[in-house]
This record gives structure tokens, sequence and C-alpha cells, in this order.
């Protein structure tokens, strides 16, 4: 069994607003498996950055809960059983924007359901405060093969190859919250 795992980046909140939040959205959904308590915070400039305990499966639900609960929009990304790491950037409870590498994971899906999945790196720039050209090479689908082989880095101060899932480290950093706990 490979890596799951799930952090919560949160510009513009406190680590008391998300604290309390996830408080709440344990509370609520008893299947998310979230325990605040063992959640590690890190507070940066710009806002909040959680790394969620082992076992917490809230994905969407739980980037839609926390934002309607602050008021502000929570981005929660994901790695996946070691194969690839995506996102939801949800606003009140809504979903703005996703990214999955690899759509097709599962099963072969419709190219609209694909493009679903494809992120906006100008909407996510917007939010962030960074510059769309410093994340959008992050946002391109890969392939099996990519993920078994290095395809290079997608910018030259990166750690990790495109096709890794540990590249979300990258995206982070490059949106000021480095992954760092």
């Amino acid at each position: 069994m490979g890596l799951f795992l799930q952090t919560v980046i949160a510009p513009d909140c406190t680590e008391g607003e998300i604290r309390k939040a996830l408080q709440q959205a344990a509370a609520q959904g008893s299947d998310m498996e979230l325990d605040p308590a063992q959640c590690r915070y890190a507070v940066h400039g710009n806002g909040v950055s959680v790394l969620l305990n082992d076992g917490c499966i809230g994905f969407e639900a739980l980037a839609e809960a926390l934002s309607t609960q602050v008021g502000k929009p929570v981005m929660l990304l994901y790695i996946y059983d070691g194969d690839f790491w995506g996102y939801f950037l949800c606003e009140n409870g809504s979903v703005l924007d996703t990214f999955n590498p690899m759509p097709d994971y599962f099963e072969e899906i419709p190219e609209e359901q694909k493009e679903s999945m494809r992120g906006n790196a100008a909407l996510i720039a917007d939010y962030f405060h960074v510059d769309p050209a410093a994340i959008e090479k992050y946002l391109v689908f890969w392939t099996w093969e990519d993920s078994e082989e290095e395809d290079g880095k997608a910018y030259e101060d990166d750690e990790f190859d495109r096709g890794e899932d540990w590249q979300m480290a990258d995206f982070m950093r490059s949106l000021g919250y480095p992954y760092e706990w």
C-alpha cells in the first residue's frame, strides 16, 4: 500500500480559524476519520497550512466543509496511494477548481470530465497572489509511463520530477506554503 496524505492550505486564514473549522468538520463528519488534535499546523505570512492526521479521508467533502466554516478559500491537496497528487480549491462550500494529473486512474472517463480536472493556473494565481507562470507547469496530465520514469522537473528549482507524487510539495512551495512541519 502506498502513501495517502492530505494537507490543507488556507490563505488569509488564522490558525485559530482553521482549528475551529477542523473541529466542527470532525464533529459533523465522523466518516472522515478526522482528528484535529493529531493534525500539524504551520502559520505562514499569508495564511495557514495543516497536515491532516493519518487515516483522514475527507478530500472534496472536507475542503467544502472547511471553506464553509471559515468563509474563506481553502485548498485541500492530497497524495493518492503514492501514485499521484491533486487538489480541490473551495470557497463558501463550492468547488472552484480541481486538479488530478491522472483523471483516468480508476476508469476511462469522458474528455469533458477530464478537462474539469485540469486545474486553472490563472484562478489559483488570483487566490494565492502568485504569477500563473510560476505554477502552470505543475498542472499537466500524466500517463502511467510518466509516473514510472523521471520526466524532469516542472521548474528548475523544484525538488521533485513530473510524474512524482511529491511534486505536490513543489507546488505548495510555489504558492507560498512550503511543506514543512
